[in-house]
């Protein structure tokens, strides 16, 4: 976890240089393409050094959640994006441009849709209101790298002496002004917040849950969460929108519409620390309410990463009580037992996995390996086949199963052709080419084969030329 911290602070570092050399001092209006601009780059730097988290689950849900908000709001001044930061810090955050991150400590922290949806609600707030082109707009001085400082003092989770120093020395000598700020734009954006949550049909009383779920954390762990820290006023806060629910917005609303938030913590990548801190997190909650089906999936997932092969199918048999049709329960343990070589047990789970969700590539791609397993070739090939087109996440490794497949049931030339496209999908040309040009013995010229073999060559072979001509160039260039 210090390793992680550091790095950040490293990356924070490279950041902020870099707008610093980049970025001229910002003019006295703070347009919307300036903040396009600006949320951009910052997002391109997060990209470039790998600290957001590209889990179609994950981004698929927050996206979910936030299109759902964004309906019901009445001016946008941006195209949103959403994206989950690989930071155990429970915070969130809007930088410029309509970017919203969620750090993965605070999805984890959630414990139902509506509070998650009601942090979002207040980012989108945050961003409707253009707040950090209003606090830009009054300074006459302050450049984009000072801005980028701060937001990433924010992402950081807005602890700790480096962070702290950082974003005092973007503000230096305006600390007044960043208070007033802070506490004026925070109760707009849980106004507009709280007003976009009810509206798409959320309950209100989630924003202050949440809140309190926050402070809790503060008195168990006698230190405050980076969330409190980057949105501060709480107390003033809960008391405004808690007058605001009595007054305003006494309909009930629904805690979940999209559904499944259990499931998807489930798919957050974890650290070995993290997984321990979350095992014992599961462990006192299941403690609490021990028929829990969703509890007692999220823990036997954690346990399957720990490498606690029977607790975790102890926990998933004890869910599949509870839901005896549940296709990700029945996957699961299909998988348990696939990955410990029990292959008739994981056939029959994942039969009845793919009984209850027939379209599921995912259980379609494990059955087809059990198959394999097993040395049913045949079934394994035609489960394969029956995704090929779909699995673009699995390609390489679907392909590399299909042409087993194929070599297993004799088929020379298709094998070597899926053997081809394996690796070229993990960018080894020569090996792809070796396995494409053994395919062509296979396959007559003039047929649909011979002629997808061909363009795979030509394409592989182009670029290999392409670096050729580029390495002899630079030959050259080295003798001027």
């Amino acid at each position: 976890m210090c390793k992680f911290i550091q790095n950040q602070y490293i990356y924070l570092g490279m950041i902020v240089l870099m707008l610093l050399l980049t970025s001229d001092i910002c003019r006295a209006e703070f347009t919307i393409e300036d903040e396009n601009k600006l949320g951009r780059e910052f997002y391109e730097q997060l990209e470039q050094h790998q600290m957001i988290l590209h889990n179609k689950v994950l981004t698929d849900y927050i996206t979910g959640i936030g299109n759902l908000i964004l309906d019901q709001t009445t001016r946008t001044p941006f195209k949103f994006n959403f994206f989950i930061l690989d930071s155990s810090a429970i915070n969130a955050f809007a930088t410029p441009g309509g970017y919203i991150y969620i750090n993965k400590g605070l999805l984890l922290v959630a414990e139902n849709e509506a509070q998650l949806a009601g942090v979002i609600a207040h980012e989108i707030g945050h961003a409707n209101a253009r707040h950090v082109a209003s606090i830009i707009s009054k300074s006459q001085k302050l450049n984009m790298a000072a801005l980028a400082a701060m937001l990433a003092g924010v992402f950081l989770g807005g602890g700790g002496e480096a962070s702290a120093a950082i974003t005092a020395f973007s503000l230096a000598g305006s600390s007044s002004m960043t208070l007033r700020y802070m506490r004026e734009h925070e109760e707009e954006a849980d106004r507009l917040g709280i007003d976009y949550l009810v509206h798409a049909g959320y309950n209100p009383s989630a924003m202050v849950d949440f809140l309190k779920i926050m402070k809790q954390y503060e008195f168990l762990s006698k230190t405050m969460p980076s969330y409190l820290q980057t949105h501060p006023g709480t107390d003033d806060r809960i008391i405004y929108m808690d007058g605001l629910i009595m007054t305003r917005y006494r309909q009930p609303g629904k805690n979940s519409i999209i559904g499944n938030l259990c499931r998807v913590q489930a798919s957050v990548p974890l650290s070995a620390s993290e997984l321990s801190r979350r095992q014992r997190q599961l462990e006192t909650s299941l403690a609490k309410d021990p028929q829990n089906t969703d509890l007692l999936y999220n823990l036997a997932m954690i346990e399957d990463q720990l490498g606690a092969n029977s607790s975790a199918l102890e926990h998933l048999q004890k869910a599949l009580v509870q839901s005896p049709d549940d296709h990700e329960i029945l996957k699961s343990i299909g998988l348990l037992h696939l990955k410990t070589g029990r292959y008739e047990q994981a056939q029959n789970y994942l039969l009845r996995a793919k009984k209850s969700d027939p379209r599921n590539d995912e259980i379609t791609f494990a059955l087809g390996k059990t198959y394999f397993s097993s040395g049913k070739y045949r079934e394994a090939l035609d489960c394969f086949l029956n995704i090929r087109d779909r699995a673009s996440n699995e390609a390489a490794n679907l392909n590399y199963f299909t042409a087993m497949s194929y070599g297993k049931l004799q088929n020379k030339g298709e094998s070597h052709y899926y053997f081809g496209l394996h690796f070229k999908q993990a960018n080894k040309k020569d090996s792809a080419l070796f396995h494409f040009r053994e395919a062509l013995n296979f396959f007559p010229p003039g047929s649909e084969r011979n002629a997808e073999i061909h363009r795979a060559v030509k394409e592989l072979t182009a670029g290999k030329d392409k670096q050729k001509r580029t390495i002899k160039k630079d030959e050259q260039n080295s003798f001027l």
